[in-house]
């Protein structure tokens, strides 16, 4: 009896060559390999459409849930643009996931009306679901996804621009390089990306985001036993090559924290609450991997970023939303991560690194 199974994606919808995931895309042709599919909107700050302002001109969408979304929701407070770019967070379900049509039920991440208790954030552009942005910045988007069979992409994090009503990018890895630059004469902070180290980042960045951030979901998502096992041992090859990394530095690139740190940073926050068993990833958990767990809690004192993170908005959303891969929807209780002790143990770790 054959367990193939459909995954997520087709390596066409990867995209040209310049987005981030035909960089990195997944090699692997095994039946049930997952490829993740290209973001679509690839605009910049500061260009003419797009000039850099410090009046919340720009709103940025993320979920508190997807780590992707949560490299941004880290960088816009570590570069202090509370006051100059907007940001709604979205709740933390999604609801009717399925690798397989119809998809009429799908509408992304929800957005929750104020009163509803800590699960609410108000949204001030008027949309009840991502689906509603992008439909009003791109209309026909669903429509071009579904031509092709796929379930529509509606991915956060978006920076909007709410003088045009057009999505400036839906790509995290350019969102995190314009709020680390694009803002900086409103909001002076250290770059995140200096010039000198820049080919260091893009050679940590060439292993953690095939074999750590995507590697997770390319374990999670696979559709056969081959195409899982294919995604294990890789992620696992890439974590080691990032364990002996970090014993020999702070950093991923030495002793100055970047934008490669916050793009690991966000996967290793999630794994021992979801990928390791939800995404059966489960060789070693992070607080069995010394300098791993040690770059973890570094990281997390580091001034603005524990109030980016809502464990239990993580496990209710891959537990509950990922019926694929979870069918009852129930989540786990217990965990090691639910105690601050995990995150606040400190002994081993240098003075707190500021910015």
């Amino acid at each position: 009896m054959s367990t193939e199974g459909k995954s997520w994606g087709k390596k066409e919808d990867i995209g040209d060559e310049n987005t981030e995931q035909a960089k990195f895309a997944n090699k692997d042709n095994t039946p049930g390999a997952m490829h993740r599919p290209a973001t679509k909107f690839h605009n910049k700050i500061g260009s003419s459409e797009f000039p850099a302002e410090s009046n919340n001109r720009y709103h940025l969408y993320v979920s508190e849930s997807c780590p992707w979304a949560h490299r941004c929701h880290i960088v816009w407070r570590l570069k202090s643009l509370q006051n100059i770019v907007g940001l709604t967070l979205t709740g933390w379900k999604l609801e009717n996931i399925s690798h397989t049509p119809p998809f009429d039920d799908y509408h992304g991440w929800d957005f929750v009306e104020s009163g509803s208790g800590s699960y609410s954030y108000s949204e001030p552009n008027g949309f009840k679901f991502i689906e509603d942005l992008y439909e009003n910045a791109h209309p026909g988007y669903r429509q071009e996804w579904e031509s092709r069979g796929q379930r529509p992409y509606y991915a956060v994090p978006v920076l909007y621009d709410t003088k045009t009503e057009k999505i400036v990018s839906s790509e995290s890895a350019e969102i995190i390089q314009m709020l680390n630059e694009a803002f900086e004469e409103f909001a002076p902070k250290r770059n995140l990306e200096p010039a000198d180290l820049k080919s260091k980042m893009e050679e940590v960045n060439s292993i953690v985001y095939p074999t750590i951030n995507d590697g997770v979901y390319r374990c999670g998502f696979a559709g056969s036993q081959e195409a899982y096992e294919n995604a294990y041992k890789s992620h696992w090859e890439g974590m080691d090559k990032i364990e002996a990394l970090l014993g020999e530095q702070r950093f991923l690139t030495g002793e100055e924290f970047t934008l490669s740190d916050v793009r690991l940073w966000t996967t290793l926050a999630r794994y021992d609450t979801v990928y390791f068993s939800h995404f059966k990833t489960n060789r070693s958990m992070i607080k069995d991997m010394p300098n791993l767990y040690r770059f973890l809690r570094d990281v997390y004192r580091i001034e603005g970023v524990k109030s980016t993170l809502n464990l239990e908005w993580i496990k209710k959303h891959y537990y509950w939303s990922q019926r694929m891969v979870n069918p009852t929807g129930i989540w786990p209780l217990g965990m090691a991560t639910e105690d601050e002790s995990y995150w606040e143990k400190s002994d081993d770790l240098p003075p707190v690194y500021t910015l």
